[in-house]
């Protein structure tokens, strides 16, 4: 297909890895895992893909460190990038107040875990096809 999307799934649980890219696979997308930001990055520069879906915490180089790196290389700032995370009810963080106050670049879509495909699919759909402004929250 030769207008296939494809991403790339940056997530250290396994399992959530998976379950990401299947729901991106049954929606049309290719999709690519990783389980480390390093690997992730190696996979978003050797072809890089139309999306990538990011974890925000993980061991080692942090989705926050490897957005940084993406967003401040001209070969990779362009990338519309959707930051997963699971500690918004740990935290009590709202998402919308923070990114709305932040001055340096922002992801251009959030999505909570547990996952919830139609709102995973919503926010890959803003981001991707209708270029909203501002940042898509799932």
């Amino acid at each position: 297909m030769a207008d296939q999307k494809r991403a790339v799934v940056i997530d250290d649980e396994q399992d959530i890895c998976d379950y990401i890219a299947s729901i991106l696979v049954e929606h049309g997308f290719e999709a690519r895992k990783a389980n480390e930001a390093r690997t992730g990055e190696d996979l978003i520069r050797k072809e890089p893909p139309d999306l990538i879906c990011l974890d925000l915490m993980m061991p080692g180089r942090s989705g926050i460190q490897l957005f940084v790196r993406l967003k401040g290389d001209d070969t990779t700032k362009g990338i519309p990038v959707i930051m997963i995370t699971g500690i918004k009810d740990k935290l009590n963080i709202d998402w919308a107040e923070i990114a709305g106050g932040l001055r340096a670049r922002k992801p251009e879509g959030f999505i909570e875990k547990p996952i919830d495909p139609v709102r995973l699919m919503r926010v890959v759909e803003d981001v991707l096809e209708h270029k909203k402004k501002g940042v898509q929250f799932g």
